[in-house]
This record gives structure tokens, C-alpha cells and sequence, in this order.
């Protein structure tokens, strides 16, 4: 296998958008199964338009008015009462009217009372299925309907379920109310007066008359001794302030006082030894002045001197001074003063201690008022709920009263039939309808099949399919004239022929030009080889590179030569054995007899002085080709051979078309595609899957062939031509 490093063409170059023509392709695909998807549900509805009769529908209408049941405010002193939301009024009443109960009864008065619960239960279901009631909240009505194929059968159904409606609903207001209400007002009255015999009990308990007033009274009573005790602490503060001040001023005060003090001879006396002293240190320091200070007249004189001294210190301490003394008043007033305060003092603290315990007394008798105040607040409150309860109560009595006198009344209720049921005369669902349904139906649905089916197809059904899926260019799409397909086996079918029968389709010149140039395209060499590859022996391979080859001889001057590498050793050719002149038939595609008298003879002899003696070449009759297949059977196996044998065939021919085998058979078109100029993958319409054409072509562009596009074949025309004209 030949790996090549050739750039590859842009794959994203042949995305091709949706069109309408793509959406008729894949519907007029599957017309036939859409076709009968919507006839099948057109004639089931045709069929039960037909066979199934429509019921008849009864009709009758109710007023739901605004009365006395839904007045849940009870006020009977004339203003208004609470207004129900919108909607509820009809809600309560078509629950009675939707009431299994009140349905078990219809069915019992139709049925009589001998019927038993089977036939009473699958009545019910049948009744219930065939009524219907919608309410109108706006309008406050409700609206009842009831089916059945005899008309006059639906009209008497509404009229007794009406009967039974109005006789259950004033059951449900009125039955037992007014003594219920009558007994649950005496129950409330029984608890009203215990609760007042026992308000009147804990008043007599705790002394209480006014319990407000004596709460005020306990509270003044309290101020007032937290008034006096802060004036007492007051006169208190400013006493002991008082008599700390007096006892700090009258601290040095005694109680006498010295009048006079003399103290003259003790002054003489000291006088005198002072003056003796003087004269002792006059004489030292005389003495002192003449002789040394260790002699004896110095040590005797300071030895008189000290002794001088030591009388005065003595005499000092020694010295008596008269005194007399007398009596201090000014200590009588201090202490006078003294003795009102402390006594002021004392009877302060005696009154604070007993304004502490009043004060006290007072607060918890204040406590005791409030929480005694509570509780009587709370037997208050219980006795006044009850109190309007048992008036509320009475008023409803009354109401109920009054209610239930109306309801016993005819036309009194306030739920008014404004539309009385009466047998229709038209079928609620007309057969045109239904006809009309099916025919919706079948739309939507055969729609949807084809939906799903063309969502669920991995085939192809026209070129832009092909590109859009594998980003290659469909290069030749011929298309089948009508009746071409006709008697034709499906290919790859088990048990059915697989040779292909000639195909019919438009000229050659109009189905392979954009191949043809693709392939001009692809390479400079004046001899061009391309291989011719599909992934099955039936995706009309062998069709195609027959028009291509008669497509390409009129390009050419030279034979165009098919090389057949797919024929099996033992089996008989894919092009078929020659007749007696030794030519090969060419099917589908007229004889250019002109010429191919001129050149046959050159194109035998031409082909075979090739020095290729591993091939057999045979003439096509009436055209300028030549078809050539190894001689026993087998294609050289070596890339190296199978390149050199290309190469002597270039020198003999403009154009060489390689019919490679089936890619499910053998991989040696795969593996020769990189010796090709260019390489066409053949793709089956109808047949072929995307995961394998996509897989070959993967193969393809990975062994280095150039791939430059796609043949579509066995393609049909799926758009009538009247359609298909304006696309």
C-alpha cells in the first residue's frame, strides 16, 4: 500500500443547505406509507361516523343567587354581611350536584327500589360518564349536560336529577340545623353563667369591689410613702452632715479654760545662771588665751561650764509656772448642740425603718392588686367571649329559623333553573366532524411516520443528501426514467438475480461531464488513471463506468481502456464474453459505429504490441473502447507491478478506468487508489448506508487516494414533474 502525503481537498467544500426539494424528496419517498397511514385513519373515522351513532346532549341551566346559606357573618343589625369570592357560590353547589350520593339516588328513583347494587353500581358509572357539568364563575350560573342516543332519555335524566338536587340540597341546609344551633346556644349560655358565678367568687375571695380603684389607691399610697421617705433620708443626710461639721470645729474644745499663767522667779533663776555661765566662758577662754588647753585652770574651767550647763537644762525642767483656770460655756453650747443632733439622728433612723416597711407592706399589697387584676381580667374577657358567643349564637337560631320556614316554601330557594332541560333535536357531535377529525388526524400522523422513518434512514436519496453527509461532490447522479425500475431485483436481496439490467437514463454528455472535468482536473499527465470503486458488487459500479467510458471516448483519440479488476478467476466476466467477431456488447448506450470502424483495428493491435502479455484485451463493438482483465485471472499483487503496469498502459491510452473490486470483498481498490490519478466511489441510492460509504471513503483518503467525488447510482425521481418544474 502506497502512503502519500498529498493535501487533501477541503471537506467542508460540498455542505450543501436544506431546500424544499430535499423535504418533497423524503415525503414523496414514503407516499406510499404515508398514503396509507392516512387512509387508515381517515376510513376508522368515516367508519365510526358511520356506524357509531352521536348521542344526543340535554342542557339545563342554574342561577345561584346570593341568600341566607352562604351569609357566614350572622349580623342582624343590618349591615351588610361578608361577600363570598367569585365562583364560590357555584363551587358549593355543583359539588352537591357532582355528589355520588345524589347520583345513587337519580339511578335509584329511575330504577326502583327492588333493583340490586349491581345494576345500581354499573348505572351509576354509565350516568356519571354521560353527565357533565361546567359552572360559569362570572355569571354565577352552571351549566348541565347529559348525553345519550335518545333525546327524550337525556331530558328526563336532567329533569330527575334536578328533582333529587333540589330535595338533597334543602336536606343539606336546613335538616337538623335549627336544633343543632338551639343546642349549641344552650351549651354556650351553661358556661356563661359558671363563668359569672365565678367572677363573683374570687371577687368575694379577695376583697375586691373596684379592682381598678384600689390599684389607684395602693399606687397613691405607695408614692406617698416613697415621698416621705425620701424627705426623711433627706433631713437624715443634711443632720449627719450637721454633726460630722460641729464635731470637727468643737474637736479642741475643753470643758475649762486657764485664766492667767506666772512664771517671773524661774525666769529670775535662769536669768542669773545664764549670766554665771557667760562669766565661766569669759574666764575659759581668758584662761584659755594663756595656757594650753589640756592645763589644769582650761580642764576646771570647762569642767564649771558643763556643770552650768547642766543646772540650766535641769532647772529648765525643774521650772514651775502658777496657773489658774476657769469654766468653758462655749463647751456647754457645743455640747448641746451635740445631743439635739444625735437625737434627731436616731429618730430619723426609726422613722426610715418604719417607712422601709410600709413602703414594702405597700408594694407587695400592689403586686397582689396587679396579679389579682390579671386573673379577674382574664375571667372578665372568658365571661364577655361568652357572652357574644351566646349572642351570635341566638342570632343564628333565629336565622336558621327563619331559613329553614323559606326553604319550606316552594320557589323560595335561592338557586333559580333559568334553562329547564328538554329533548334536543340536534346530535351534539355531527358526522362531518368527525370525518373531519380523522382527516386532521391523518395528517398529523403521516406526518409524523414520515418523520420518524426519514430521521431513522442512513440511505440516500438525491445528490445533496450525499454531500451533506459526506462532504464530498456528487459528480454524476444519473436519474432512472420512469419504468426503469420496474421488474428489477432489489440489490444485495438473498436468492434474487445480482447481474444488473440495463439502466435507462438521460445522455451520457449531460450525466458525466462534472466527472469528467473533475477527473481533467486532478492531474496535469497527459494519460489519466482513475479508479472506479464502490463498497458492494450491486451499488451499479459497472453502469457508471460504462457511461463514463463512452463519455470519455468522445475526448479522447486514443481507446479508452476499462481495466476489469474484479472479475473472479473462475467465473465469467463482469463485461460479458465476446461474440463471434470477438466484440463485447455495450448495453444502454448506442454504437458510435463511425468511428470505431476506423479505429478498431488500431485499437487491437495497439493494445497488444504493449509488452503487458498478463492481459486479455477485448473491443467493444461499436465504440472506441477496450476492455482488458488479467489472463489467468489474478491482478498483480505487488504496488510496485501494478505501478509499472499503469505505466506501460499510459503510453497507449488518453484515459484508463480501473474497475476495482467490491471493498466488501477485497481491499485492493483501496489499496491501489494511490496510484490512480483520481479515485470515484460509487454510492447506491436507496441502498447504500451512511457508516460504509463513510468508512470506504475514510479508507480511501487515509491509502492516499484522490478522492474527487462521488457517483450516485439507481437514483429515481421521487416529485411528480408538474411539482418538480418549479424547483
Amino acid at each position: 500500500m502506497v502512503i502519500t502525503t498529498r493535501t487533501r481537498p477541503d471537506r467542508t467544500a460540498a455542505v450543501v443547505d436544506l431546500t424544499i426539494r430535499d423535504y418533497l424528496n423524503t415525503f414523496f419517498y414514503y407516499r406510499k406509507i404515508a398514503a396509507a397511514v392516512f387512509l387508515t385513519i381517515v376510513t376508522i373515522g368515516v367508519v365510526v361516523a358511520l356506524a357509531v351513532p352521536m348521542p344526543y346532549r340535554a342542557q339545563a341551566t342554574l342561577l345561584v343567587l346570593f341568600a341566607g346559606y352562604y351569609d357566614q357573618s350572622n349580623n342582624t343589625n343590618g349591615s351588610a354581611g361578608l361577600q363570598p369570592a367569585a365562583g364560590q357560590l357555584d363551587s358549593v353547589e355543583a359539588q352537591i350536584l357532582s355528589s355520588p350520593e345524589l347520583h345513587r339516588d337519580v339511578i335509584i328513583s329511575k330504577l326502583g327500589p327492588s333493583a340490586s347494587e349491581r345494576e345500581i353500581n354499573a348505572q351509576l358509572g354509565d350516568f356519571e360518564r354521560r353527565l357533565h357539568i361546567e359552572q360559569n364563575d362570572l355569571a354565577n350560573t352552571i351549566q348541565l349536560n347529559y348525553s345519550d342516543a335518545d333525546p327524550k332519555v337525556a331530558a328526563d335524566a336532567l329533569a330527575r336529577l334536578l328533582d333529587k338536587y333540589f330535595r338533597r340540597r334543602a336536606t343539606i341546609f336546613t335538616s337538623g340545623r335549627v336544633d343543632f344551633l338551639t343546642g349549641e346556644r344552650d351549651d354556650v349560655k351553661a358556661q356563661l353563667d359558671r363563668a359569672n358565678a365565678d367572677l363573683l367568687t374570687f371577687q368575694k375571695k379577695h376583697g375586691i369591689v373596684d379592682v381598678d380603684d384600689q390599684i389607684s389607691r395602693a399606687v397613691q399610697l405607695e408614692s406617698q410613702l416613697v415621698q416621705h421617705k425620701l424627705d426623711n433620708d433627706t433631713k437624715l443626710a443634711q443632720d449627719r452632715g450637721e454633726l460630722q461639721s460641729i464635731q470637727a470645729s468643737s474637736k479642741g474644745v475643753h470643758a475649762t479654760i486657764p485664766i492667767y499663767t506666772d512664771d517671773s522667779e524661774a525666769a529670775h533663776a535662769l536669768d542669773t545662771m545664764q549670766l554665771s555661765l557667760m562669766q565661766l566662758q569669759t574666764r575659759r577662754a581668758d584662761f584659755a588665751a594663756r595656757y594650753l588647753p589640756n592645763s589644769p585652770f582650761v580642764q576646771q574651767l570647762d569642767q564649771q561650764v558643763n556643770d552650768m550647763r547642766a543646772n540650766i537644762a535641769r532647772q529648765k525642767q525643774e521650772l514651775a509656772t502658777t496657773t489658774r483656770l476657769g469654766h468653758n460655756d462655749y463647751y456647754d453650747v457645743v455640747q448641746g448642740k451635740l445631743s439635739s443632733l444625735n437625737a434627731s439622728i436616731a429618730g430619723e433612723l426609726a422613722l426610715q425603718h418604719a417607712l422601709e416597711e410600709q413602703i414594702k407592706d405597700a408594694r407587695t399589697r400592689l403586686k397582689n392588686l396587679s396579679d389579682i387584676s390579671s386573673q379577674m381580667r382574664q375571667l372578665l374577657s372568658n365571661r364577655d367571649i361568652l357572652a357574644d358567643s351566646f349572642k351570635d349564637r341566638s342570632r343564628q337560631v333565629e336565622q336558621a329559623k327563619i331559613q329553614q320556614g323559606q326553604v319550606s316554601q316552594v320557589n323560595s330557594t335561592n338557586v333559580r333553573v333559568i334553562q329547564a332541560p328538554f329533548p334536543p333535536s340536534v346530535r351534539s357531535i355531527p358526522a362531518s366532524l368527525i370525518v373531519m377529525s380523522a382527516v386532521a388526524a391523518g395528517l398529523v400522523i403521516s406526518a409524523l411516520v414520515v418523520l420518524v422513518l426519514a430521521s431513522t434512514r442512513e440511505t440516500f436519496l438525491s445528490p445533496e443528501q450525499v454531500e451533506r453527509s459526506l462532504l464530498l461532490p456528487v459528480l454524476a447522479a444519473p436519474l432512472m426514467l420512469s419504468g426503469a425500475a420496474s421488474g428489477r431485483p432489489r440489490a444485495g436481496t438473498p436468492g434474487l438475480a445480482t447481474v444488473e439490467p440495463p439502466v435507462v437514463s438521460r445522455p451520457a454528455h449531460l450525466a458525466y461531464g462534472r466527472m469528467i472535468a473533475a477527473i481533467n482536473a486532478s492531474t496535469d499527465a497527459n494519460s489519466k488513471v482513475v479508479m472506479a470503486l464502490s463498497f458492494g458488487k450491486n451499488d451499479g459500479l459497472q453502469a457508471v463506468i460504462r457511461g463514463l467510458a463512452v463519455e470519455l471516448e468522445n475526448r479522447s483519440a486514443r481507446p479508452v481502456l476499462v481495466l476489469d479488476m474484479a472479475s473472479a478467476p473462475d467465473a465469467t466476466p463482469l463485461y460479458g464474453q465476446p461474440d463471434a467477431q470477438g466484440l463485447l456488447p455495450w448495453p444502454g448506450h448506442a454504437a458510435a459505429r463511425d468511428r470505431a470502424a476506423n479505429a478498431g483495428a488500431d485499437t487491437a493491435t495497439g493494445s497488444h504490441a504493449l509488452s503487458t502479455d498478463g492481459l486479455i484485451y477485448e473491443r467493444v463493438d461499436g465504440h472506441n473502447i477496450v476492455v482488458a482483465r488479467p489472463r489467468n485471472g489474478m491482478f498483480p499483487a505487488s504496488w510496485q507491478q501494478t505501478r509499472e503496469l499503469f505505466d506501460a498502459l499510459r503510453a497507449s491510452h488518453d484515459y484508463i478506468v480501473l474497475h476495482a473490486p467490491p471493498a466488501s470483498q477485497s481491499f485492493a481498490g483501496v489499496e491501489n487508489a494511490a496510484l490512480a490519478d483520481a479515485t470515484i466511489m460509487a454510492v447506491r441510492a436507496e441502498a447504500t448506508r451512511k457508516p460504509v460509504a463513510l468508512g470506504l471513503k475514510t479508507q480511501v483518503q487515509d491509502a492516499g487516494g484522490r478522492l474527487v467525488g462521488l457517483a450516485l447510482t439507481h437514483r429515481r425521481g421521487y416529485i411528480p414533474d408538474f411539482i418538480y418544474r418549479f424547483f
